[in-house]
């Protein structure tokens, strides 16, 4: 079985190889539209976010600023106030913030390794600013939309965290309303590890999008439809490139919202590496999908919204590499810091 799975992974590398030389210039135009979509996207809505969150989980900041949320959160989720921060500050972040937060607590005591992985299931939701800006404006031409697609996600994790809170003992305590995380972060560290962070989540992008290219270039000369909506599927940004719907739609957008992409779920693994087993969150995701599709609809009886007629047919947002090339100089400036990091280490040995 081992062998014809390797045999299968050879098949498929030595097409996507043969791919690659094939269609270099549609993989090139992949890689560029790639890079666009981190530097318009991914890297200002997520780089500052990562760097506040890591310092304020390491230096005990947390404490303080969601002391108001603790009693009524700990009533509904039953886990301790650390994790709770987490949470909280996934459902503002985005998919891959919950992943480097729980990996960071691991990091502090490997006690959280044993409920990672159900924490896992539930700090994994979309920012609010792709859920408007990108979804709601981008496709729909209407905040509200953003807005239905966003709550029902925050909605989706709570239902989640419910569950898991009530069948998992998910705190990790030595004293009452505490956690044992030492408080000495420091702000070059959130530095460094979200450069890290984002520099790998970047490099699954744009290799994501380059199987994609290839797949999509060979199904073209097969005459082999390849739906957008299942490039959506492998890479959530592709999502973008639907026409824009109607709100009968806007229930499935939130489903695959939930469920993030292939290429997201590949992100949050490159960021926790080892560090506790992904299978409670890859099971999770399909109830996710469902549980998000029937809150959507459930808010839609209630928030009546109208999209633009002059929107239809068209999705007014799009990606100019050009216009970006003081991004580009900031995200060369992050490759020379984390080569420069990596040098020391090799040379510590």
């Amino acid at each position: 079985m081992k062998q014809i799975k390797k045999i299968f992974i050879a098949i498929l590398i030595t097409a996507f190889s043969a791919g690659i030389i094939i269609f270099s210039d549609k993989i090139s135009s992949s890689v560029f539209q790639s890079i666009n979509i981190c530097l318009e996207v991914i890297i200002p809505s997520t780089f500052i976010f990562m760097v506040l969150s890591s310092y304020i989980l390491s230096s005990g900041l947390y404490d303080i600023l969601f002391r108001p949320f603790y009693h009524p959160v700990e009533r509904i989720i039953k886990t301790d106030r650390y994790i709770i921060s987490v949470f909280l500050l996934s459902l503002i972040g985005g998919y891959p913030v919950g992943f480097k937060l729980l990996r960071e607590s691991i990091a502090e005591n490997k006690k959280y390794s044993a409920i990672a992985p159900f924490c896992a299931t539930f700090c994994y939701c979309i920012s609010p600013s792709f859920a408007v800006t990108m979804l709601g404006l981008g496709m729909f031409g209407s905040i509200e939309a953003g807005l239905i697609i966003y709550f029902s996600n925050v909605i989706t994790c709570f239902i989640i965290a419910i569950f898991y809170g009530k069948t998992h003992q998910l705190k990790v305590i030595t004293e009452k309303n505490n956690t044992p995380i030492s408080h000495n972060g420091k702000l070059t560290d959130s530095i460094n590890t979200s450069v890290i962070s984002l520099m790998k989540m970047c490099s699954v992008i744009i290799f994501f999008n380059s199987v994609i290219t290839v797949f999509e270039c060979f199904c073209d000369k097969t005459k082999i439809p390849f739906p957008t909506a299942l490039k959506a599927v492998l890479e959530i940004s592709n999502i973008l490139k639907l026409e824009a719907l109607s709100p009968v739609a806007l229930p499935y957008i939130s489903a695959l919202a939930s469920l993030g992409g292939i290429c997201v779920i590949f992100q949050c693994k490159s960021l926790i590496d080892k560090s506790f087993s992904l299978k409670p969150f890859l099971l999770s995701r399909f109830f996710t999908s469902i549980i998000a599709f029937a809150v959507t609809n459930l808010i839609m009886i209630f928030w009546d919204i109208s999209i633009p007629s002059s929107h239809f047919g068209s999705n007014s947002y799009t990606f100019n590499f050009s216009t970006n090339k003081a991004a580009t100089v900031f995200l060369l400036i992050m490759c020379i810091i984390l080569m420069q990091k990596n040098e020391k280490n090799l040379k510590k040995g």
